[in-house]
């Protein structure tokens, strides 16, 4: 029996990521596939490292992306420098903690409470954007107090870079990973990972491999350099569409970026709390409380296949709203509120 062509209908998302990509990305992911080792591919690679250090803010000559999501990011750069039994701590809440703690254990890794932090440390992770609470995290203030310890701090800016500022070597981050899904704009599968020379040293030092090969940091550089260490074949069309997505980043120019997401932000925000709804978290995004008597359920499902809005449930009563991307835009907060007034009405 003959299976129809795909057919998918179009939703907004208002979830705080991943974003949909602009229409120019999903016409670079359209082009011809070639090799990996062609020499237009190595020069798109060399594009693509140049547009990321632009957009985080780092002179680190190791900038690249790691084909997998942003939980690949930071395995990679645990799998490279954690050695049995170093210790790790982590900051955020409970579900980024308890995620990452699971990483870190898999690495070798002795998981100690954030409040243990101190010279024994070797590692300190911490999003920029807490993922369950929503909200901006004080990276500078977590450097400094690292820089005091002597512990190298890696930060998840998933949920920031590129929709709040991040400025990874004016802060004194030592590592930094991403999802490219989010304020970015790219398509999911990739995740970009730059760190410093002196955690490369690290890697370098350590007494025994790293216990997975995929996620070594240091084959993965030699790949993404001048080497080309053949370590896998990159995912070429995702490879295009992150290249778009960082050009049309630094094309609008990261300051206007944030910007704009701070605009379409506090309106969002500010909507949701006329219709009385219980707000917090922090910019671009806002973590949502519906009232007891309104299903969680049934006004996600109306919103979904009603008015063709997408929000993320990220705990019982609990929704997580946000416009990032191309998808931050005034025109589709007021789609979003007006959508909502109108289910939580009904």
């Amino acid at each position: 029996m003959a299976v129809a062509e795909l057919a998918l209908p179009v939703r907004l998302l208002a979830g705080g990521g991943p974003s949909s990509p602009d229409p120019r990305v999903l016409r670079a992911m359209g082009l011809p596939v070639i090799g990996q080792f062609d020499p237009a591919f190595t020069a798109i690679m060399d594009d693509v490292m140049d547009l990321a250090r632009r957009t985080l803010l780092t002179s680190n000559q190791r900038c690249f992306p790691v084909s997998g999501l942003a939980s690949a990011g930071i395995e990679a750069v645990l799998n490279s420098v954690i050695e049995e039994g170093d210790r790790v701590a982590i900051s955020g809440g409970a579900w980024f903690v308890e995620r990452t703690a699971e990483i870190a254990r898999c690495c070798g890794a002795r998981v100690i409470p954030f409040d243990q932090l101190g010279p024994e440390t070797k590692l300190l992770v911490a999003p920029s954007v807490d993922p369950a609470s929503a909200t901006v995290v004080d990276v500078q203030a977590l450097a400094r107090r690292c820089r005091a310890d002597s512990v190298r701090l890696l930060v998840d800016a998933t949920l920031g870079l590129a929709a709040c500022p991040l400025r990874v070597d004016d802060w004194g981050i030592d590592a930094c990973v991403a999802g490219v899904d989010h304020g970015v704009g790219a398509p999911s599968g990739m995740a970009l990972v730059t760190y410093s020379p002196e955690l490369e040293s690290l890697m370098r030092a350590r007494k025994q491999p790293p216990r997975t090969s995929y996620l070594d940091l240091l084959q993965l550089q030699g790949y993404w350099s001048p080497e080309r260490l053949n370590h896998h074949t990159a995912p070429t069309s995702l490879v295009y569409g992150l290249r778009e997505a960082l050009r049309l980043v630094l094309e609008e120019g990261l300051e206007d970026r944030w910007a704009r997401h701070r605009r379409t932000g506090e309106s969002l925000r500010n909507g949701l709390k006329t219709l009385g709804l219980q707000v917090d978290g922090g910019l671009a995004f806002a973590n949502v409380r519906p009232p007891s008597n309104v299903s969680e359920g049934d006004a996600r499902r109306r919103l979904l296949e009603d008015y063709g809005i997408h929000i993320t449930l990220i705990a019982r009563q609990t929704w997580r709203v946000g416009l990032l991307g191309a998808d931050a835009l005034q025109r589709n907060v007021e789609r979003v509120l007006t959508s909502l007034e109108k289910v939580l009405a009904e």
